[in-house]
């Protein structure tokens, strides 16, 4: 049990980058991003092919570097930060709404294509393994030792990712992207340069999503096409939804709430009074339960809660007001 504990949480460590890199791009600029994992995914395969050595026969990746762990994390940030500007300088130009997530919906599929057919790539289908306690070696832990070490780096990340988050939260680019989200046209009438703001908030969650990526990597030790799949964008945005949109605090408790919580009850369906049926069937079935019950959740709050569990706060915008009154005779 304090295994699956530790792994649960370092799990939960790791979801919850990821849900605060979403918060910055759909919480306070307000943009419906369906690239979102895609900058996940190209953290979690630059780190593998940063690390892991040369491919060996039938395998087939590029780079294959033998780089130590926390400079190819390093390295898949900026990778992911790269993708992300040059798909937010299109989407973001003079897109709004449901066009924008559109067209980020269709540059996540050509990375999810690209990925599976380019096998030159990233050894297409199957993927890349072998990142194996990337930083153990340096301090001799043995197996479950760094099962600790690896669930105590989640956490203080997740931390220092969280106090970061907080500090910009509350500053001047937090709020201009928030006014971002509220209007626009009233943000343009004061100055504000909604273009280079957007797109600065998208490559500051598409760098936080490669990030989240990299300590993906380690914890799986591998990554394919597979770890694509539409439920781990729908848990994000629930997160999101359900803590509060806009509020990290928010966020952290729609994370455990979403990410820790309903989506591990669900491995014990089969221990229920009355379901134990369920242990005979498919194991689709439980996968498929999750969606019901993560969606369940999702109708319920937007019908009665759609502010979340913590709503944003208001904050006030320090910058003062260049407007001034005309006179009148």
């Amino acid at each position: 049990m304090s295994a699956y504990l530790v792994s649960v949480l370092s799990e939960g460590a790791i979801f919850g980058i990821m849900a605060l890199g979403l918060n910055v791009i759909w919480g306070w600029s307000g943009d419906f991003d369906l690239a979102y994992y895609g900058y996940i995914a190209v953290g979690a395969y630059m780190t593998l092919v940063l690390t892991i050595g040369p491919a060996v026969a039938p395998a087939h990746y590029i780079l294959g570097l033998t780089l130590p762990y926390p400079v190819a994390v390093v390295v898949a940030v900026i990778t992911a930060m790269a993708v992300g500007l040059v798909v937010g300088s299109i989407a973001l130009r003079h897109l709004r709404g449901i066009y924008f997530s559109i067209v980020t919906l269709g540059a996540v599929y050509v990375m999810y294509v690209l990925a599976g057919q380019y096998v030159p790539l990233f050894d297409g289908y199957n993927g890349l393994s072998g990142l194996f306690d990337p930083m153990g070696d340096w301090f001799g832990f043995d197996y479950l030792s760094y099962q600790y070490f690896f669930l105590g780096l989640s956490l203080v990340l997740f931390a220092l990712v969280f106090l970061f988050m907080w500090r910009i939260s509350g500053s001047r680019f937090g709020m201009a992207l928030r006014t971002l989200r509220e209007d626009e046209r009233a943000a343009a009438a004061f100055g504000r340069d909604i273009y280079r703001l957007k797109l600065k908030g998208y490559v500051l969650g598409a760098g936080l999503g490669g990030f989240a990526g990299a300590l993906f990597a380690a914890y799986l030790s591998a990554f394919n096409p597979s770890a694509w799949s539409p439920v781990e964008v729908i848990v994000l945005y629930s997160a999101v939804l359900v803590g509060g949109r806009g509020n990290i605090w928010g966020v952290a408790l729609g994370v455990l709430i979403m990410g820790v919580l309903v989506q591990e009850s669900t491995r014990f369906l089969p221990m229920v009074p009355g379901l134990g049926q369920l242990s005979t069937l498919h194991p689709q079935v439980l996968l498929a339960m999750r969606g019901v019950i993560i969606g369940l959740v999702l109708v319920l709050f937007l019908r009665f809660r759609p502010q979340g569990l913590l709503p944003e706060r208001r904050y006030v915008d320090p910058q003062p007001s260049l407007y001034i009154a005309p006179q009148t005779a």
